[in-house]
C-alpha cells in the first residue's frame, strides 16, 4: 500500500501504527481547540499539552499548526463530495424549493460536522494564503459543480454559470460559519436555511447577468 505525502512525518518518514495514532490525536486535539477558540490563539505547545505529549513530538509529524488544519481538511473534502453524489446532474433544481432545500441541507449538514476546520479555511483563504485558497477550492468545488450543472441545464440569456455558482458557494460558506449559533439577526438556523434555499433556487433558475 502506498502512503500518501499527507500521512508522512514532517521529515518524510512513514510513521508506524503507533505514530499514525499519535498523528491523529494531534489532529483531533487541534480541531477541539479550534472549536473552543480562535485559530490565531492555537499554539503547538497547547496542542501537545492537550494530547499529553511534547512540542518535539508534534514536530515529528507536522511543521506547524497550519499543516494540521490542512490535513484535517481532507475528510471535509471527501465528505462534501460524498454528500453531493446524488445532485450531480442538476436535476434537483426541477424539484423547486424542495430540491433546493435538500441541496442546502446536504452542504450545510456536512460543513457543520467540520465547522471548526471549515471556518478557519474560509477565513484564512480570504487572506490570500495560497495553501488555504487551494484547500478552500477543493472543499467547495463539489458544490460549485452541482450549482453550475443546474444553471447550465436551463441557462438564461447572458448567464455566466460558473460566476453565479462561485457567488452562491461564497454565500453558503459564510452561512456555514453561523451554523453553530442559535440565532443570527433574530433568525434561527431553520429560518436561515429556508432563506438560503429560496436564494439558491431563485438564482439558479434565473441566472442572468
Amino acid at each position: 500500500m502506498t502512503t500518501s505525502l499527507a500521512t508522512r512525518s514532517a521529515d518524510g518518514r512513514i510513521p508506524g501504527q503507533r505514530g499514525l495514532k499519535t498523528r491523529q490525536k494531534l489532529v483531533d486535539a487541534t480541531i477541539e481547540l479550534l472549536n473552543a477558540g480562535s485559530y490565531r490563539n492555537v499554539t503547538v505547545k497547547e496542542i501537545a499539552l492537550h494530547v499529553g505529549t511534547s512540542p518535539a513530538t508534534f514536530y515529528l509529524y507536522f511543521a506547524g499548526v497550519e499543516d494540521v488544519i490542512l490535513e484535517a481538511a481532507t475528510p471535509l473534502v471527501d465528505d462534501t463530495t460524498a454528500a453531493l453524489a446524488d445532485f450531480q446532474d442538476g436535476a434537483w433544481a426541477a424539484d423547486g424549493l424542495s430540491g433546493a432545500s435538500r441541496l442546502v441541507d446536504a452542504v450545510l449538514d456536512t460543513w457543520k460536522q467540520h465547522r471548526p476546520v471549515m471556518r478557519v479555511i474560509t477565513a484564512v483563504a480570504a487572506e490570500s494564503n495560497e495553501r488555504f485558497m487551494q484547500t478552500y477550492a477543493a472543499v467547495t468545488r463539489p458544490v460549485a459543480r452541482v450549482l453550475t450543472a443546474a444553471i447550465e441545464a436551463n441557462p438564461a440569456p447572458g448567464s455566466a454559470p460558473k460566476a453565479v455558482a462561485h457567488n452562491l458557494v461564497a454565500t453558503l460558506a459564510a452561512a456555514a460559519g453561523h451554523e453553530g449559533t442559535r440565532r443570527v439577526a433574530g433568525l434561527s438556523n431553520k429560518a436561515r436555511r429556508k432563506g438560503l434555499a429560496h436564494l439558491v433556487l431563485a438564482t439558479v433558475t434565473t441566472a442572468a447577468l
